[in-house]
């Protein structure tokens, strides 16, 4: 899979089936796009290209913003390359923010990457403020030569499988319901970093994780997980939250990996969050804490 951020780059191999979108999620709905663009592709005997953002645009306008991403950018890359993509583009929004919906498809679309076919969800939008919608992309398709294909919303259990209602099944502790519709378990990527080395002390090792602040976390309190550690699943237990027994000031995230004592320290490992087990709780002493956090552990091994 080819992934470009230059325009002349990505014209070397054109011409291609484009599927637009944010694809923040990489939720079971943006599959169903994937999917639709990669047999297309064949169809028309042409490559198939992910059209996304190097930087999501509301970054751009709202610069303090937390995004609430639900996957990072290197899961995201991963899950498109697992699909069998031939290419993905990662577009500066500052390169086409004032381009009427029109001008967008002319402009990119079709001189830069010679478009045979365009895919959108049902809901898209484009061009500047907004300005476009499906019917007139529809409408620039039958204009300029090219099809359009427009993938209809996918329902599981009545509910429109979106990127919002996964991140308010995620603020809710909801991660076991939010995996219905993710079409996988919600995983969290990071270095392991220093923290304040509590869990040591109290001898239950705990590995602190490092997160981008445009991630969306899940509610806080007590997770039953698997750690992903060189490429080997372990069972864990991992925490959300400010340790108020330790009266911590900033949330973080703290994963006991069972049964693993090797040095962690700048590693990257990946936390897949299987059910909420509890609420984070202040204990009156760090022997409670100790016995509540054993029978976490009991919970995640039973």
């Amino acid at each position: 899979m080819f992934v470009y951020t230059s325009y002349c780059e990505a014209k070397k191999k054109a011409p291609y089936c484009v599927a637009l979108g944010s694809f923040d999620g990489v939720h079971i709905g943006h599959l169903k796009l994937i999917e639709s663009i990669t047999a297309k592709s064949k169809e028309l005997n042409c490559r198939s290209m992910i059209y996304t953002f190097l930087k999501h645009p509301k970054k751009i306008f709202f610069q303090d913003s937390n995004l609430e991403m639900i996957t990072d950018d290197k899961l995201r890359m991963e899950i498109f390359e697992k699909c069998n993509l031939d290419s993905v583009f990662l577009e500066d929004f500052q390169n086409i923010k004032n381009l009427n919906p029109e001008e967008f498809i002319q402009k990119v679309l079709l001189d830069k990457f010679q478009i045979k076919c365009v895919v959108a969800g049902y809901d898209f939008k484009f061009g500047f403020n907004k300005s476009g919608n499906i019917e007139i992309l529809k409408a620039l398709g039958k204009k300029h030569g090219f099809e359009v294909l427009i993938v209809k919303p996918v329902l599981i259990e009545g509910k429109i499988v979106s990127s919002s209602l996964i991140r308010e099944l995620l603020k809710s502790g909801e991660v076991e319901e939010a995996k219905k519709y993710l079409g996988r378990y919600f995983t969290i990527n990071g270095p392991v970093i220093h923290g304040k080395k509590k869990g040591g002390k109290i001898g239950i090792r705990t590995a602190n994780i490092w997160v981008e602040k445009d991630l969306v976390l899940p509610k806080r309190g007590v997770y039953l997980t698997n750690t992903i550690i060189g490429g080997i699943s372990y069972k864990s237990v991992t925490n959300i939250g400010f340790n108020p027994t330790f009266k911590g000031e900033k949330i973080s995230i703290e994963t006991h990996v069972i049964g693993y004592n090797d040095y962690l320290y700048d590693s990257e490992i990946e936390v897949v969050f299987l059910r909420w087990h509890r609420s984070e709780k202040c204990f009156d002493t760090i022997s409670e804490l100790k016995q509540q956090i054993n029978l976490d552990i009991k919970s995640r091994l039973g």
